[in-house]
């Protein structure tokens, strides 16, 4: 059975990919954020995931419960650079979507 760590490591992944594809120029602050965003939820996600691996939370339930979690994802790298807000929810969004595709890739 895949472990936490596991799931981190997909995640680090993950987001290189995504910030390679998609915002290239921003890559850096992507991984700090997503980084960051992953520490201050790192208790939900351990829970969260366990009860993914374990079939006690549906894919659906797991996108609901780490989509509240959103207001976590400060974005503080990117809200340095002067991005608008509109780009920075994007790019939170695009993140959020990057953690809920590695653990369904990790744990289902």
């Amino acid at each position: 059975m895949p472990k936490f760590n596991d799931f981190v490591m997909t995640v680090k992944n993950d987001l290189l990919d995504f910030a390679k594809e998609n915002l290239d120029e921003y890559k850096d602050e992507i991984l700090k954020d997503g980084n960051a965003f992953i520490d201050k939820a790192k208790n939900d996600l351990t829970r969260w995931t366990d009860g993914l691996a374990a079939g006690a939370l549906s894919k659906t339930d797991f996108e609901f419960l780490l989509k509240g979690k959103k207001d976590l994802a400060e974005m503080e790298a990117l809200k340095q650079l002067g991005l608008s807000k509109i780009r920075i929810t994007k790019i939170t969004n695009g993140i959020i979507d990057v953690v809920i595709g590695s653990a369904i890739k990790t744990f289902l």
